[in-house]
């Protein structure tokens, strides 16, 4: 409600907010014009220009030249200010996670913003649950990393009511293939294709590999590496490609998968691995089977997390932005929030680490 000593632009301000508000205005429906604004209000035209101009920043009228003021926006006069961020990771306290949620919360807490952190353990029903309670309880934006990427996106109407809402949405790591949303992750394709590139390079010609079939990081650092080889004349035979999903994870310290590994794996003198997390695991299951890094088989795998070097063998990995990642995250969730036109996608270019995992053959 307009006070009555409130500058005289508030109250076409409030006015048009709340007819958008009702549904009396509908995206695209055209706004009276500034002449009819003035009489209507006894304002001057310039006051109207004020008044749509506040409006226009905010996202709910848009100015076409020559043709007049439009409604952009139906939703988000609705959205109240929270000054908080959902943040959704698949874990927390391990790996590469702190670095990444550490880089996000320093650039909200330097904009006045405050982060609700939950996490999935990369299990749909708990993206669902925490979702729902972001929706009720209401943010100004949600940085996510989905879960299960790799397979079809269940909670799609979660995030078609994030997008009628208004409330910007930024993804990390990964990307649902069905949603538009923006994404800022590493180039998983680029970096598989590196690592063939890479191997290829110190002649290894039968590589083998073993990818999260559940994640789409999995997905696009096999078909990055596969294309390569594909496209230089060599093949990844899907009889040296082993696919696993998060519920897997126990596998890799069985000795029956000791014993399938290695059968997969005859004849190859290389292997890819999803992240360096696999490629540890991997490298204790081949000594243990009396297989020597890299004498026996070279290991090359991704993020070039602190298992890269506390592992038995340092392993050649490709850097994972981590903090960088978290940082460009935030920073562009925030732009979008204040209604700047940005394309918030971005991808970091391979950066390889060579250790003492690969040999030359």
């Amino acid at each position: 409600m307009t006070k009555q000593n409130d500058p005289k632009y508030l109250e076409l301000v409030n006015w048009i907010r709340e007819r958008i508000r009702s549904g009396d205005f509908c995206i695209a429906d055209r706004l009276p014009s500034e002449n009819e604004l003035g009489s209507m209000f006894k304002i001057s035209r310039q006051t109207v220009r004020q008044a749509t101009s506040i409006l226009e920043s905010e996202g709910l009228l848009a100015r076409r030249r020559g043709s007049g003021t439009y409604i952009a926006s139906a939703t988000q006069a609705a959205n109240a200010v929270t000054m908080s961020i959902g943040v959704i990771t698949t874990y927390l306290d391990d790996y590469i996670f702190p670095s990444i949620i550490k880089g996000i919360d320093n650039v909200l807490t330097q904009n006045g913003y405050s982060m609700q952190l939950s996490i999935t353990h990369n299990k749909v029903e708990n993206e669902m649950r925490i979702l729902a309670a972001m929706l009720k309880n209401g943010v100004d934006g949600i940085i996510i990393e989905p879960t299960k990427s790799g397979l079809p996106n269940i909670n799609a109407d979660l995030y078609a009511q994030i997008k009628r809402q208004g409330i910007p949405c930024i993804f990390i790591n990964g990307y649902y293939a069905d949603l538009s949303f923006p994404f800022v992750a590493m180039d998983d394709h680029a970096c598989g294709e590196a690592a063939a590139k890479y191997l290829v390079e110190r002649k290894h010609s039968r590589i083998a590999g073993i990818f999260k079939s559940d994640d789409i990081q999995g997905h696009l650092r096999y078909s990055g590496c596969a294309k390569w080889l594909k496209k230089n004349g060599l093949v990844m035979s899907d009889e040296h490609v082993i696919w696993y999903t998060t519920e897997d994870m126990p596998m890799f310290s069985e000795a029956a998968f000791a014993q399938r590994l290695l059968e997969r794996i005859d004849g190859c003198s290389a292997i890819i691995c999803y992240n360096d997390m696999i490629a540890a695991k991997i490298i204790s299951l081949l000594e243990r089977s009396g297989k020597k890094i890299p004498e026996d088989l070279s290991l090359i795998s991704f993020d070039n997390s602190d298992l890269s070097v506390n592992s038995a063998i340092a392993l050649t990995t490709f850097s994972h932005p981590k903090a960088e990642l978290g940082k460009a995250a935030a920073s562009n969730l925030l732009r979008l929030i204040k209604q700047e036109k940005y394309a918030a996608t971005v991808k970091f270019a391979p950066e390889l680490v060579e250790r003492d995992s690969v040999r030359t053959l």
